[in-house]
C-alpha cells in the first residue's frame, strides 16, 4: 500500500479512499474495509509527525554518537545500562529485558562490542546456559567521552522546545503507549489485532 492510500474513506463507500479492487483483490479489501479502523486525516497527520519525530531524534542521536565517540546508538544504550548495575555486569537475559530487545539482537550486539574491547562477556557461574555481560575500562572511558555531547543534543532536540505543561502531557502519553500489552512482541499479546485495544 502508497503511502496516503488509507488517510480517508471514498464517498458513500466503506472502502479507504485510494484503494480499489485492483490493488488487492476484491474479497481482501472488502475485508479490510470491514475490520481496520483507519486513521482519520487528523490523526494520519499525527501519526507522521511522530515518526517524523521518531526519525530526528535517532538520526541526531546517532550522528552525535558517531562524529563524537565512533559509538553507535545501540552500543551507547548497552554501556548505560551496564554502567547503571552493580559492579558494572548484568545477565545477557537482564540487559535485554531493560533494552526491550530479543536474544538475538542483543547477543549479536554483544559479540560485535567485545570485539571493540567496549564489553566482555562470560559464562555464569552455576548456570551453564547463563552469560554475563560486563563493562570494560575502555567501554566506561567511551561512555563518559560520549555522554556530554549525547545529553547536549537531548535537550536540543527535545527539552529546549518544552514548557512545564507540555513536559506533563507528553509525560502521561508516553507513560500510556509504554504501557499498552495487546501488542505483537508483547508477552501478553492475545494473538489479534482485530478490534480496538484496551482503554486507558
Amino acid at each position: 500500500m502508497e503511502e496516503g492510500e488509507y488517510r480517508g474513506m471514498e464517498s458513500g463507500t466503506d472502502r479507504p479512499s485510494g484503494i480499489s479492487d485492483t490493488t488487492y483483490g476484491g474479497a481482501i479489501v472488502d475485508d479490510m474495509a470491514t475490520e481496520a479502523r483507519w486513521l482519520n486525516d487528523e490523526e494520519q497527520a499525527l501519526w507522521r509527525l511522530i515518526l517524523a519525530g521518531m526519525r530526528k531524534i535517532d538520526r541526531v542521536m546517532d550522528e552525535t554518537l558517531l562524529a563524537g565517540s565512533d559509538l553507535s546508538n545501540s552500543e551507547f544504550s548497552v554501556l548505560v545500562s551496564l554502567s547503571e548495575a552493580a559492579e558494572g555486569c548484568l545477565r545477557l537475559r537482564d540487559l535485554c529485558a531493560g533494552l526491550d530487545w530479543d536474544r538475538s539482537r542483543t547477543s549479536h550486539q554483544i559479540t560485535r562490542m567485545e570485539r571493540r574491547g567496549l564489553v566482555t562477556k562470560r559464562k555464569s557461574e552455576g548456570d551453564a546456559r547463563g552469560v554475563i555481560v560486563s563493562l570494560t575500562d575502555e567501554g566506561m572511558r567511551r561512555l563518559r567521552s560520549a555522554a556530554p555531547e549525547h545529553v547536549e543534543s537531548v535537550r536540543r532536540v527535545v527539552f529546549d522546545h518544552m514548557t512545564p505543561e507540555q513536559y506533563t502531557h507528553l509525560k502521561s502519553f508516553m507513560e500510556g503507549v509504554v504501557a499498552v500489552a495487546n501488542v505483537p512482541g508483547h508477552p501478553d499479546f492475545n494473538g489479534t489485532l482485530t478490534g480496538p485495544g484496551p482503554a486507558h
